[in-house]
């Protein structure tokens, strides 16, 4: 999950990376929501963990995650709550994933011209607020990289940003998707990889 900025542009993106569910991809559900979702729906007796809303556009934020927490954030964020609240209380309410890797819940969102990254593992939970600069790009990742991290990536559109994560030099794509600010409004994008 990466947070940047680009020609004045906020923007927040999600990549899936997977050895034991490859076959998923990103859907855009409607102009405000992209989930991902298995290919065969049979995997969810698996594993109920691999259909989730990944991002979600509000009138004045995008909200990004790894998994269901992504509603929580967002209905809260829709009420009233300040954004850093409504990720650390979502994260400290739904926990890391009780799986057997006891994946990370992870959560970015951008919201009044601030981004914010968030992730809660067994053994705690991190929320930040970043005043992006120009150029500037953050990340935080399940496994390999739990602590919030600097990364070049420079975005265009919702879709140039999905495509550039899917690109990144890490194992395993599987699919990919963004939120990108444009006109004070908020576009989302996937890639789900090439043909």
């Amino acid at each position: 999950m990466a947070i940047g900025k680009t020609n004045g542009h906020l923007w927040a993106g999600y990549r899936v990376s997977s050895r034991s569910f490859p076959n998923r991809h990103a859907v855009m559900l409607d102009a405000t929501t992209v989930a991902v979702m298995p290919k065969d729906a049979k995997d969810l007796e698996k594993n109920p963990y691999l259909f989730y809303n990944c991002i979600r556009v509000l009138p004045n934020a995008a909200v990004v995650a790894n998994g269901s927490h992504s509603d929580p954030v967002a209905e809260k964020i829709a009420a009233g709550y300040p954004a850093k609240d409504a990720i650390a209380l979502s994260l400290l309410a739904m926990d890391y994933e009780k799986d057997a890797l006891d994946t990370p819940r992870i959560a970015a969102v951008l919201d009044k011209g601030q981004a914010l990254l968030g992730i809660v593992t067994k053994d705690g939970i991190n929320v930040s607020v970043f005043p992006l600069e120009e150029k500037e790009c953050l990340m935080v990742a399940t496994y390999e990289k739990t602590a919030f991290a600097r990364l070049t990536v420079e975005a265009y559109s919702a879709r140039d940003l999905a495509k550039k994560l899917y690109d990144l030099n890490f194992e395993k794509p599987v699919c990919a998707a963004g939120a990108y600010e444009d006109g004070g409004k908020f576009r989302i994008g996937v890639y789900n990889g090439p043909r």
